[in-house]
């Protein structure tokens, strides 16, 4: 009995480091694999971003439209008041203030995105930091 358990102790003593090894092995990417990931996820970040930030700009234009339709909203009230016409003058303010909303919301917006792609850009910044020092163990 104790002669079956001791070889059964020693044959496990010696199986487990080999089958440890193999398995840790077969799991583990090498570097070039890990570099070869990195790149790709790095494009393809480096791709969203440029996305992101044509949506920025595609956005301070429409920003811009809105404060030009303001800005027109404002002049039609003031022609309004100088003609004596105060009910298309509040009509004209309320489209004023409505258009104020609207820019105030879209500035907003603009501002989170622009923090959003700085965040992005620091993510990708550290991943290419260590895809650098994958590629720099890579022989």
């Amino acid at each position: 009995m104790k002669v079956k358990l001791l070889s059964a102790v020693l044959l496990a003593s010696l199986t487990l480091p080999v089958l440890a090894q193999n398995t840790a092995g077969a799991s583990a990417p090498n570097a070039v694999e890990r570099v070869e990931r990195d790149n790709a996820k790095i494009r393809h970040e480096t791709r969203d971003m440029k996305h992101d930030k044509a949506d920025v700009v595609k956005d301070r234009k429409e920003l811009a439209v809105d404060r030009k339709e303001r800005n027109a909203d404002q002049r039609r009230e003031d022609a309004d008041i100088k003609k004596g016409d105060v009910k298309d003058a509040k009509k004209e303010e309320a489209r004023r203030e409505q258009e104020n909303r609207e820019i105030s919301k879209d500035k907003r917006e603009i501002k989170h995105d622009a923090a959003d792609m700085n965040h992005d850009r620091a993510v990708r910044r550290h991943e290419m930091h260590r895809r650098n020092m994958d590629a720099a163990q890579v022989k």
